[in-house]
């Protein structure tokens, strides 16, 4: 095993998910660290987590996760069944959110390359599809855990590691995870700040969901079918000041440079009214 060092709008919109975009990406420039092995209890988990890119308050509709996976000291291809859980906010629980699980499944029989081939250490990527599972919002900091089952191979299994400064898209979280069977603790490989960090290499694509919107002036959501008011004024101007996603009335951008087209948006929205 070989450990580097981590610390761990449209008016009346209807609900839809955008394009799918890469809303968290690392690359692999800090080495491997490898856990897994036929000696490992069937009971361990590994996980990490992030901040999704973009607006910290929308919610997010996630299409899938690619793990950044390794092999070493193997002499023979091999297999194993990977257990994934997808979490809203780190799995422990410990670190940016309660750790509930979005999304499990189980990907059975992965094959596990022959490392001896390629001097001892294979790299490979494992995609996980995540069939449209939503984010709950917040600061949007997601995680992942992974388990193994039925492992048949003779070498070591685990991830590939991202220093700090290899975050292309989104924030790291300073901390890994490690479940023994029992309870959740985080760690790292080290103080190191850049290298120290224990980032495992993930991409993970989806996008921002927009929410239904009955009527999008009605912004205090005062009543089903509202008499607007000039609450609904204030509200907008208090998103506006906040740089809310909501006041990105004319959806100009996902991540909003507000302007006073978004102002003129709303009024045009208010003087149509709601039915």
């Amino acid at each position: 095993m070989r450990v580097f060092v981590r610390t761990l709008v449209a008016v009346c919109a209807i609900p839809v998910a955008g394009h799918a975009d890469v809303v968290f990406q690392n690359t692999n420039n800090n080495g491997y660290f490898s856990p897994f092995s036929s000696s490992s209890s069937p009971t361990i988990k590994y996980g990490d987590g992030g901040w999704l890119s973009g607006n910290g308050t929308a919610t997010y509709t996630l299409t899938s996760i690619t793990l950044g996976l390794a092999v070493a000291n193997s002499t023979a291809a091999g297999t194993t069944d990977i257990i994934f859980t997808l979490n809203d906010g780190d799995p422990s629980g410990q670190v940016f959110g309660p750790g509930t699980a979005l999304y499990t499944t189980t990907v059975q029989s992965v094959q596990l390359p022959d490392a001896s081939l390629t001097g001892g250490l294979a790299y490979f990527n494992l995609t996980v599809p995540l069939p449209n599972t939503q984010t709950t919002g917040g600061f949007n900091n997601v995680g992942w855990s992974v388990k193994l089952a039925n492992y048949q191979s003779n070498g070591q299994l685990g991830f590939q590691c991202s220093r700090s400064t290899g975050q292309a898209v989104g924030f790291y979280t300073n901390n890994a995870s490690f479940y023994n069977g029992t309870a959740w603790s985080l760690f790292a490989f080290g103080p190191d700040p850049i290298t120290g960090v224990a980032n495992f290499v993930v991409t993970i694509e989806g996008a921002v969901t927009v929410p239904p919107v009955p009527c999008y002036a009605n912004c205090d959501g005062s009543t089903t079918t509202p008499t607007l008011t000039a609450n609904d004024f204030q509200c907008f101007l208090n998103s506006f000041a906040s740089s809310n996603s909501y006041a990105n009335c004319d959806g100009s951008t996902t991540t909003p440079t507000l302007t006073a087209n978004d102002f003129q948006c709303f009024l045009n929205a208010f003087a149509a009214g709601c039915s």
